[in-house]
């Protein structure tokens, strides 16, 4: 397994579980101090990451990329305090396991209050969340604004399950603008994404256009 480094936490996705899963320990319900945990650690993100395809090996930039998207990505993460996050990371206890600590998360993506905060998340991300891209030319950012599309994948599938539950009852069809040439339409129950350079006045009449809370 190749060593890398474990990169650092995402101030963006640590706010956002935060934000969406409440800002109190979903384990034992004390509200400090709140920290944000991996369900699945480094280390086997790394060897995830790195298994071979037909047999050969990744090559390393890419093996390091698909390990940083396997580990943090909002699936991954859930707020825990101190406590119950060291319990869970300790190898030396064993009473916290991985399904216990999925089976907290799974329970609160059943909450509509919750999936609602998600929906608000997705159009975030699909709208292009201020100050995520990095790239400068001549000292200056490119450009303020970036979309992910994958960040999208885990809340639109709890998203879709909410729907089919009957937890949600707001429009399904949610159309994100992205600038003044495109937009994407987003149907909630099903976890589809498709871009359009339709004029977006266009598409009003087919579904709920988000606006940023």
């Amino acid at each position: 397994m190749a060593a890398f480094e474990r990169p650092s936490n995402p101030e963006y996705l640590r706010q956002a579980t935060l934000r969406i899963f409440g800002e109190q320990c979903l384990r034992c319900g004390k509200n400090r101090p709140l920290e944000m945990a991996h369900i699945i650690n480094w280390p086997r993100c790394v060897t995830i990451a790195g298994e071979e395809i037909n047999g050969a090996a990744p090559p390393e930039a890419w093996h390091y990329a698909e390990a940083v998207r396997h580990f943090h990505h909002l699936g991954n993460v859930l707020p825990l305090c101190a406590n119950c996050h060291t319990l869970y990371d300790g190898e030396q206890w064993e009473d916290v396991t991985e399904s216990e600590i999925k089976g907290y998360r799974d329970t609160s993506v059943q909450e509509t209050g919750v999936l609602l905060r998600l929906i608000d998340f997705v159009g975030t991300e699909l709208s292009g969340r201020p100050n995520r891209c990095t790239h400068k030319v001549d000292g200056k950012r490119k450009h303020s604004h970036a979309v992910d599309v994958d960040s999208c994948v885990w809340p639109l599938m709890w998203i879709s399950q909410g729907y089919e539950l009957g937890l949600i009852c707001e429009e399904p069809n949610l159309i994100v603008p992205t600038g003044p040439e495109a937009h994407y339409h987003v149907p909630l129950s099903t976890p589809q994404i498709r871009m359009c350079t339709a004029e977006l006045s266009d598409c009003r009449r087919k579904g709920r256009i988000w606006k940023r809370l």
